[in-house]
């Protein structure tokens, strides 16, 4: 939004009720009604489309951090799947040289 990510808070201030008092010259309350509730209007679904852009954001960012954890822990599963696998390779020969009978 070039220009309007400059202004101070009393600059936008400023701005909105210069722009109220020219939309409000020389017409009567009842067109002035009509032109503040078409704002009003305007305003709630620009909030709306804001919030709704806002959530899938954050859905967005969830499912990638869960994704990202997710692959984490398969990939520490599989680590611990190997290193139990070695183990019992490593205990099997230590049960199965222990097993070995010597003659002298």
């Amino acid at each position: 939004m070039t220009g309007f990510e400059n202004l101070t808070p009393e600059d936008s201030l400023i701005l909105t009720n210069a722009i109220a008092i020219s939309l409000a010259k020389g017409k009567n309350a009842d067109e002035i009604n009509v032109i503040g509730n078409f704002l009003v209007g305007i305003g709630c679904l620009l909030l709306t489309i804001a919030s709704q852009q806002q959530y899938l954001t954050v859905l967005q960012e969830s499912r990638n951090s869960n994704s990202t954890q997710n692959n984490d822990n398969a990939n520490n599963n599989n680590n611990n799947n190997a290193n139990n696998n070695n183990n019992n390779n490593n205990n099997n020969a230590e049960s199965a040289a222990a097993d070995d009978v010597i003659i002298g």
